[in-house]
Formats: structure tokens, C-alpha cells, sequence
């Protein structure tokens, strides 16, 4: 009986820490998009503002902030899509023109916190989350 027990807790445990960091993901895309819309204040990076956001609500999830993934395409109606940030993961602000598709990919990868996914087979979890916001017309 407790083998049993023990791995209810373990899948309890391990399904409210994935919760938690699958939430805090959420809201570090509403608001990386929300710094993606408008922009950032003049005189303030792009890269760094979304960065330190990330890096603020995604620091108790990552090791170090090398382990964040942000991508941002760009569609232009009647147009395929095109990687707007050419150098790979690179946040971008304020792109494309009035009218655009901006699609935003964040994620980042975390061990499991008991280990009992390794039983499973899983190695790594793969938390991401996938913004699309159309500039103003």
C-alpha cells in the first residue's frame, strides 16, 4: 500500500508544480506580447525589456535565463510566414506594419521536480505557449 501512496503523492506533486510553472508561462506571454504591441519606452532595448520580464517571472522555473526561448514571426496578410528575428531567439518589438500578424513562441524546458516523470520516460518537460496579435489597423 504505500509504494501506491507514495506514488499518488509524487504524481500530485509533480502535476501542481507543472500547473504552477505552465501558469507562470502564461502570464509571461501576456505580457512579453503586451511589450511586443507597444513597444517599449524610447530609449529602453527591446531585447533586454522582454528578457528581464521573462527573467523576472520565469527565474524561479530556469536555471539561467540561456534556457528561455522566444521566436517571433511575422505574417503579412496574403504572405507566408517569415521569421522576423533573423539570429535566432531574439525578442522583437513593435513589428511588422499596421494590419500584421505578429506570432509570439515562448517556452523553456525544466527536469521534473520528483523524478517520477523519468519512470514515465520523460526527461525533460517542454513548457510553450504561442501568442498571435494582429497590430492595429
Amino acid at each position: 500500500m504505500a509504494p501506491l501512496l507514495f506514488g499518488v503523492i509524487f504524481v500530485a506533486v509533480e502535476t501542481t508544480v507543472m500547473l504552477f510553472a505552465d501558469s507562470s508561462l502564461e502570464t509571461a506571454a501576456s505580457r512579453v506580447t503586451r511589450i511586443g504591441k507597444l513597444g517599449v519606452p524610447e530609449g529602453m532595448n527591446c531585447e533586454e525589456a522582454v528578457r528581464a520580464e521573462m527573467e523576472r517571472i520565469l527565474s524561479r522555473w530556469v536555471a539561467s535565463p540561456e534556457q528561455l526561448r522566444i521566436d517571433v514571426r511575422l505574417y503579412e496578410p496574403g504572405m507566408p510566414f517569415e521569421d522576423v528575428d533573423e539570429e535566432g531567439y531574439e525578442p522583437v518589438c513593435d513589428a511588422g506594419d499596421r494590419g500584421d500578424m505578429v506570432m509570439y513562441r515562448l517556452g523553456f524546458d525544466r527536469p521534473g521536480l520528483t523524478g517520477f516523470v523519468t519512470w514515465l520516460g520523460v526527461d525533460v518537460l517542454r513548457f510553450e505557449r504561442i501568442v498571435v496579435i494582429q497590430n492595429e489597423p
